[in-house]
């Protein structure tokens, strides 16, 4: 299995069409997985695409309209059904994350799991050894946030540098690790032999205008609201979306 892996489980606006799910965007990433919107019918689309809810970890909510939330309340009852016991984490946007809350708990199937909500600010959100996750405001008809999932920069050793001084294996470690080491005589610091390669970032931001900027800059993956063509850049205008011809001007 790959380390990181996106499936598009659902990329329709409002509604489903014959082809196409509503909004849901599930990235997998070293036995974690993160849920990003659940739209009515995500459920479905994870078996459609040989994926399992119970891998899910983490499901973050842009927004509160019904084509990103309305698949919620099935896949925590689903997940209860299933047997799971591990925690699930909510991250929802802060303000109304209350009403959503008494509202999940109030389903009379219930859920005998642990459910963590968690309120969505502006601002780092999670961060581990492996990667952070963090949270922007975006310009829609509601609060809406834009998710950044950065992966941890790696530490390497530069080989050839390492080939001349004939460093050991164990010395290096402690470099990779920041550490300086003395070798031969001299003191080797980690700058003289290691350097660092920033990791993957995906961007998850949709129903928007586009005004996603420097957060998404070097982004290895783009996921952005195009919801209507540029004929239409007045409903786009008032209804807070983003045209297609917008999306690609600024992914580019």
């Amino acid at each position: 299995m790959p380390e990181m892996r996106i499936t598009f489980l659902g990329t329709s606006a409002s509604a489903p069409t014959r082809d196409r799910g509503l909004p849901a965007v599930f990235l997998e990433f070293k036995g974690e997985g993160f849920l990003f919107d659940v739209g009515e019918g995500t459920q479905r689309q994870f078996m459609r695409c040989g994926r399992s809810i119970m891998k899910v970890d983490h499901v973050f909510i842009s927004h509160y309209h019904g084509d990103h939330v309305f698949g919620l309340p099935g896949l925590l009852s689903t997940l209860a059904l299933y047997g799971r016991d591990k925690p699930l984490h909510v991250w929802a946007p802060a303000r109304q994350l209350p009403h959503v809350e008494r509202f999940l708990g109030s389903l009379p199937t219930g859920v005998d799991y642990p459910v963590h909500y968690h309120g969505v600010e502006e601002g780092e959100l999670v961060r581990t050894e492996s990667y952070a996750v963090r949270a922007y405001r975006l310009d829609h008809t509601a609060e809406c946030y834009a998710y950044v999932f950065e992966e941890a920069e790696k530490v390497k050793a530069d080989k050839e540098a390492v080939r001349k001084l004939g460093i050991e294996g164990p010395l290096v470690r402690e470099l990779k690790a920041g550490r300086p080491v003395l070798w031969n005589g001299r003191v080797v610091r980690p700058e003289d032999v290691v350097y660092r390669v920033p990791g993957r970032k995906i961007v998850y931001a949709v129903d928007t205008r586009p005004v996603v900027h420097d957060y998404a800059r070097g982004a290895t993956v783009l996921v952005h609201d195009s919801t209507f063509s540029h004929s239409d850049l007045c409903l786009a205008l008032e209804r807070k979306h983003s045209t297609a011809r917008e999306a690609a001007e600024l992914a580019r």
